[in-house]
């Protein structure tokens, strides 16, 4: 198999990649490791997870390597223009994911109330900005264009993560929420969706 995906046993930031290759139909080996650092850390690239294993290659960095399968599998653009509008989404779904490991995930002391701050502000500043490049570049349930995009996958993961802390934050996001059930309604994704095991994050 040419393709091994190594990570935590979580969804994290692995799971944009577990979803394009599950949107793509295509097989890959999925290496949850329990045994950390062990040698594992060792072995990484970077010393750090996640990594994909390409041909024999071990490539670090999760957005690097989840660009690169969307290109390989039609799902970054279909012309430079069309690529560079949906590494602006992925980019701009990023600063909401990075937000929320920064001040909620990492979070030791009053998370609660770290929660509750981050729902009110954070996440709200960058949905608002998530919805309004979507109104620039997306169309009819897709961040770009009329197909579905690697973008797509990132907004609908990360997404998921939020609503797990406000079950109706995305009520004022049409678009945002036009979007996750474009892919909820994709029947690869939404058969990866059923067989995925249970996780904590």
């Amino acid at each position: 198999m040419p393709y091994k995906l190594t990570y935590f046993n979580g969804r994290g930031r692995a799971e944009l990649t577990r979803l394009i290759f599950s949107a793509a139909g295509v097989a890959f080996e999925d290496e949850r490791v329990s045994d950390w650092p062990g040698t594992v850390k060792a072995e990484a690239p970077l010393g750090q997870l996640p990594y994909l294993t390409v041909d024999g290659e071990k490539m670090p960095q999760s957005i690097a390597f989840a660009r690169m399968l969307a290109r390989r599998f039609n799902m970054a653009g279909s012309n430079e223009l069309e690529q560079a509008r949906t590494d602006v989404v992925v980019d701009t779904i990023s600063d909401l994911q990075n937000s929320y490991y920064l001040k909620v995930f990492k979070a030791t002391e009053k998370k609660d109330e770290v929660i509750a701050k981050f729902l009110s502000e954070d996440a709200l500043v960058h949905l608002e900005r998530i919805e309004t490049i979507l109104g620039l570049y997306g169309n009819e349930g897709f961040s770009v264009g009329n197909s579905l995009k690697w973008s797509d996958l990132h907004l609908f993961d990360v997404t998921s993560i939020i609503l797990t802390l406000k079950a109706d934050i995305l009520d004022k996001f049409p678009k945002i929420k036009a979007i996750r059930k474009t892919v909820e309604s994709n029947e690869k994704v939404a058969a990866y969706l059923k067989s995925r095991p249970e996780t904590s994050f």
